[in-house]
């Protein structure tokens, strides 16, 4: 800061109020750099100027300090919300941002239904049904809710039965064993409304009953000598084990917390959060936070509270922290407004949560850790592999900027490019690009790369100008910069069509074509001078495998997903009722046309927003394909 700058913030440091509100920093741009709360605007402020004992991350924020404003609020909780909306609004350079874009899985019951479903999801809203989670893996909680609906029989379809309806014709769930009827009155409401109450209590981890009951029906199908049956009983005692093993039992007061510690060294932090629920941990996550170097852990917990409960989607009644936090009071309400229900924040002093807190611990120091390493083998990878096709290559500097171009083809007329790119030593999908071909009506793959090229660079040639115009700015041109090295998949003959290109462009970028063996495998490399040997044991060799796998996995996954856009367009349009929206139900229940193909008549008018007529149009339609 200049002195004129200092005079400045001097005159504006005498104006502070002795009142709570938020101060937003902001750089010679005018741009925000930083957003904080005070319960003392004058004191709080005046901290960053008058002193010069700052945390290195601190102390670059103020040099970068051009001005500062102030707003004044009523209250700390005010101040809370007014500094949470800068700070999403604006995103400051030094704040600590937590970027996490998770969706975690829910259980639900819908217990406000008449026949209620248990289903998974990832909303949870105030409709009066009951949210079990979050899950940290989807997986996991697929196989305990197939296992639940298996032990009680539960319905799975998403039919909406009220109180009274008149009996249908039982679907094929009941017929297979699987659901109690609920469809042609096999069970009544208060009958399967007590195997929902088994179900929630076999949920909440009561499985005593459930082990019981299991156990009992197999011994008697082993004395009645059916051992399908018995077999079935013994699978599912051993599901319910597993399930146990994975619910690890922390606080036997069964109650909802979110368990948070962190580890902060080396610039980083990992903030570990374990989920219990109903005295059992069923999950945890883990976050990670750059340029900590010098802050505070209560710092760190104070924003991750308020960044992770301001979108959380499911508030348990108690929070429990590794140390205290200065604005644990103002949280504690915010967070209990967020949940419509008061929640606690508290810090163990003694017991079993102290020791929970103490792992929680152990476990960010671990994740640290393995980041770290992590971090450290790609580092090495990267600048091994890179230096040495440098002289590979005979590259003045590492090849930091690389891209790679595949074509791919089903034999017919249907051709696609791609273009992958790496970005010191790994992938930069931001950059990757697909080319539908356009212009090459014959499987011909030296036609096809020359257009793919072709398009590439005049599209970067178009940037360029663009750029001389002003009309983008350089970050925006998503065909620039150029890069160090381009590889292309296959020999000679596709680096020769390459060339051919770079040459009619009069852009000199060093070109290889990537060779492979008879069985399919990378070889080495192919440059103007031919075959370049490669140590099938290097680094080097390894990162050229790595980008021709991507650029073949990017060629046949836009290839699929084309011909699967084509194959839909042509045949289920074709099929009298089945219109842009039932089109996309059936895509959507079925994955694949090839399973539409193969759908039975109940299968198909199992499917919500398929009516029968409908059903009966595809289900004829493909058995005339199959019979012609």
């Amino acid at each position: 800061m200049g002195d004129y700058m200092n005079n400045e913030i001097n005159e504006k440091l005498k104006t502070l109020p002795d009142k709570s509100g938020v101060y937003i920093m902001r750089n010679s741009e005018g741009q925000i750099i930083y957003v904080g709360k005070a319960k003392n605007l004058k004191n709080r402020v005046r901290s960053y100027f008058k002193s010069h004992n700052h945390p290195p991350k601190v102390a670059s924020m103020v040099a970068n300090v051009d001005i500062f404003e102030y707003i004044i609020t009523d209250s700390e909780l005010e101040a809370l919300v007014l500094e949470n909306n800068l700070i999403k609004e604006n995103m400051p350079k030094y704040n600590i941002l937590l970027k996490d874009d998770k969706t975690y899985p829910f259980l639900k019951v819908t217990v406000n239904e008449a026949y209620p479903r248990v289903f998974l999801t990832r909303r949870i809203l105030r409709d009066g049904a009951l949210y079990f989670g979050p899950y940290q893996s989807s997986f996991d909680l697929k196989q305990l809710i197939s296992l639940v609906k298996e032990i009680y029989s539960l319905r799975s379809c998403t039919t909406e039965f009220p109180e009274e309806f008149e009996p249908k014709r039982a679907c094929l769930y009941y017929q297979l064993g699987k659901c109690r009827g609920v469809c042609n009155h096999a069970v009544t409401s208060a009958e399967y409304r007590k195997l929902i109450d088994k179900a929630i209590d076999f949920i909440n981890g009561n499985t005593k009953e459930a082990i019981s009951d299991l156990t009992r029906q197999m011994h008697e199908a082993s004395a009645a000598f059916d051992f399908e049956r018995a077999a079935l009983c013994r699978d599912r005692l051993k599901a319910i084990e597993v399930l146990g093993e994975k619910q690890k039992i922390v606080n036997p007061k069964g109650n909802d917390t979110d368990a948070i510690a962190v580890y902060n060294n080396n610039n980083n932090a990992c903030i570990q959060l374990f989920f219990i629920r109903s005295g059992k941990m069923i999950g945890r996550e883990h976050y990670f936070i750059n340029d900590t170097d010098g802050v505070e852990i209560k710092e760190i917990l104070s924003e991750f509270l308020r960044q992770y409960y301001e979108h959380s989607s499911f508030i348990p009644g108690t929070i429990l922290l590794e140390q205290e936090i200065d604005d644990a009071d103002v949280l504690e309400e915010w967070i209990s407004d967020k949940a419509l229900r008061r929640v606690k924040i508290k810090v163990p002093k003694i017991g079993d949560n102290v020791k929970l807190m103490r792992m929680i611990k152990a476990n960010a120091k671990k994740e640290h850790s393995e980041k770290e390493l992590k971090t450290l083998r790609d580092i090495g990878f990267k600048n091994s592999a890179l230096s040495q096709l440098q002289i590979l290559l005979g590259l003045d500097n590492p090849p930091m900027l690389i891209e790679a171009y595949d074509i791919s083809n089903l034999g017919d007329n249907t051709s696609v490019g791609s273009m992958v790119v790496y970005k010191d030593g790994k992938p930069y999908n931001k950059k990757y690009k697909n080319f539908r071909i356009k212009n090459v009506t014959t499987q011909d793959d030296y036609s096809s790369m020359r257009e793919v090229l072709t398009r590439r660079l005049q599209r970067a040639l178009n940037e360029q100008e663009e750029i001389k115009r002003l009309n983008i700015t350089p970050d925006e041109a998503s065909f620039l910069p150029l890069p160090d090295v381009i590889f292309i998949d296959g020999g000679e003959g596709h680096r020769n069509v390459a060339a051919e290109v770079l040459k009619s462009f009069d852009i000199n970028i060093p070109l290889y074509g990537i060779v492979k063996d008879d069985s399919h495998r990378t070889r080495g490399i192919i440059g103007q001078n031919g075959e370049v040997p490669v140590d099938p044991k290097s680094d080097s060799f390894m990162l050229l495998t790595n980008i021709q796998d991507e650029m073949h996995r990017r060629a046949i996954g836009y290839l699929r997903k084309s011909e699967q856009k084509k194959t839909a367009y042509s045949e289920l349009d074709l099929i009298s009722g089945v219109g842009a929206k039932r089109k996309k139900i059936l895509l959507s229940s079925f994955k694949s046309m090839q399973k539409i193909k193969n759908a039975t008549i109940d299968e198909l008018k199992a499917v919500k927003g398929i009516d029968s007529a409908t059903a009966n149009n595809v289900y004829e339609y493909f058995k005339n394909q199959r019979q012609n």
